[in-house]
């Protein structure tokens, strides 16, 4: 091997040194804390927006079928909603890929899915 040829090659393997250090300082360090946070189950969902914000909402079927008890709201911007759609959307494509396809028909007995404007009544 020449010299130039191995001056050559320390020149390639310190751009790639480069690139890597670069991309690392681009990638944050997330730690996620969940001291005191309650987990809640909710076998009901509705989702409303706004101008400028999507909200979430969580709940159970009452004793009376025609009203839904909220349990949680969150509210997010349209931009974390999407993201939010996105990562669900590939969340579900990988369990499905290993596991099958989830049944999402209604469960015999259950109760008609509320109207356009039940819904509203929610929001």
């Amino acid at each position: 091997m020449a010299k130039n040829d191995k001056i050559q090659d320390r020149v390639e393997d310190q751009k790639e040194l480069k690139a890597q250090n670069n991309t690392q300082a681009q990638q944050r360090r997330i730690r996620f804390v969940e001291e005191g946070v309650k987990t809640q189950y909710s076998s009901i969902f509705n989702i409303g927006f706004g101008s400028d914000e999507v909200i979430f909402m969580f709940g159970h079927p009452s004793v009376d079928p025609s009203v839904v008890r909220i349990e949680s709201k969150i509210a997010v911007s349209l931009k974390t909603a999407k993201r939010i759609a996105v990562s669900l959307g590939n969340l579900i494509s990988r369990y499905e890929s290993i596991n099958g396809t989830i049944d999402i028909s209604a469960v015999k007995g259950a109760a008609p899915p509320a109207s356009s404007e039940d819904k509203t009544k929610l929001q």
